[in-house]
């Protein structure tokens, strides 16, 4: 049996979400200095990391 997990347990979905709210943010306005450089680069190193530490599948129910 495989082992999964529901979609609101992932670290990889939430580090997302996190990433998509900063990408609104500057969208209606929020200065963003170097904010874009920065969360591109600690997006890729936090998926990278979330990828190699994930062993379980995720499910939408």
């Amino acid at each position: 049996m495989q082992d999964t997990k529901n979609w609101w347990a992932s670290k990889t979905i939430w580090i997302n979400l996190i990433a998509l709210a900063g990408s609104i943010a500057i969208s209606l306005g929020v200065e963003p200095g170097r904010w874009a450089e920065i969360s591109t680069v600690t997006l890729a190193a936090a998926n990278l990391a979330l990828r190699l530490i994930t062993k379980e599948e995720i499910t939408l129910n």
